[in-house]
């Protein structure tokens, strides 16, 4: 009966860490994305300062 218990425990801990490792890969991988995704120049605030540089 403990037995049982404890190797639902342990099967549970691992499940757990498997589910963490493969989040950390997603994020990485996520990162890695962004880092190559090209960047503006400058963040547009709002449509008035476009509207000044146009003039």
């Amino acid at each position: 009966m403990q037995n049982d218990v404890v190797a639902r425990a342990l099967a549970e801990v691992a499940a757990s860490r498997a589910w963490r490792e493969k989040n950390a890969a997603r994020r990485a991988e996520m990162q890695l994305k962004a880092a190559r995704a090209p960047r503006p120049l400058y963040v547009l605030k709002s449509k008035k300062q476009l509207e000044l540089r146009l003039q």
